[in-house]
C-alpha cells in the first residue's frame, strides 16, 4: 500500500515524484515569454503540458505522440473550478483557501487527490491526500504543476510533505 508522495526539488525546473522509497518520475518546466511548460516522465512514459488559450487559462497534456490525452477548461473566467476530461471520463478540478490554499481533483463530488498547505507546529506543509483507485501518477503531475507555485511562495524551496491516504 503506497502511504507517502513526494516532490524533490532538483533545481528551479526539475523535480522528481516519488511514492515512497519508489521514484515515479520527473517533471522539468520550462518558461517562455508568458507560457508555462513542462515535460513529464511518468515511469518511462513521456508527456507534456501545456497552457492554451487567450489567457492561457485553458491546459492539456500531450503524450509522446502527441495526442491530447487530458483536457481542463474553467467553468468560467472567474470560477475557481475546472473541468477536467480524461479519457472520456469528466473530473473536476476545485480550488479551495479554507483554511489555507489547496486543490482538489473530484469525481462525482468524491474527492480523489488533493495538494493543500497545512499547519503543523508553526510551520507550513503541503500535505497530500489520496482516495484514488486509478493506476497511474498522471493526475499527481497535473496538480503539482498547478499547485507548485503556491506552494514555493508560501514554503521557499523547503518542501516537506505529509501524504494521507484517504478510505
Amino acid at each position: 500500500m503506497e502511504t507517502t508522495r513526494n516532490w524533490q526539488k532538483v533545481n528551479e525546473k526539475k523535480y522528481i515524484f516519488s511514492v515512497g522509497e519508489k521514484k515515479v518520475g520527473e517533471l522539468d518546466l520550462s518558461f517562455k515569454r508568458l507560457k508555462r511548460t513542462a515535460l513529464l516522465n511518468i515511469n518511462g512514459e513521456l508527456f507534456s503540458i501545456e497552457q492554451i488559450g487567450f489567457w492561457k487559462n485553458k491546459l492539456r497534456i500531450l503524450d509522446a505522440k502527441e495526442n491530447c490525452i487530458l483536457m481542463a477548461t474553467p467553468e468560467n473566467w472567474f470560477s475557481n473550478k475546472t473541468k477536467v476530461v480524461y479519457n472520456n471520463i469528466q473530473f473536476q478540478l476545485k480550488v479551495r483557501n479554507n483554511p489555507l490554499a489547496g486543490i482538489v481533483l473530484l469525481q462525482n463530488e468524491k474527492e480523489l487527490l488533493s495538494y493543500g498547505l497545512k499547519s503543523n507546529n508553526g510551520k507550513i506543509i503541503i500535505e497530500i491526500e489520496s482516495n484514488q483507485k486509478q493506476e497511474g501518477y498522471l493526475f499527481d503531475f497535473l496538480l503539482w504543476f498547478l499547485f507548485r507555485p503556491v506552494a514555493q511562495e508560501q514554503t521557499g524551496d523547503d518542501f516537506t510533505f505529509q501524504s494521507l491516504l484517504m478510505s
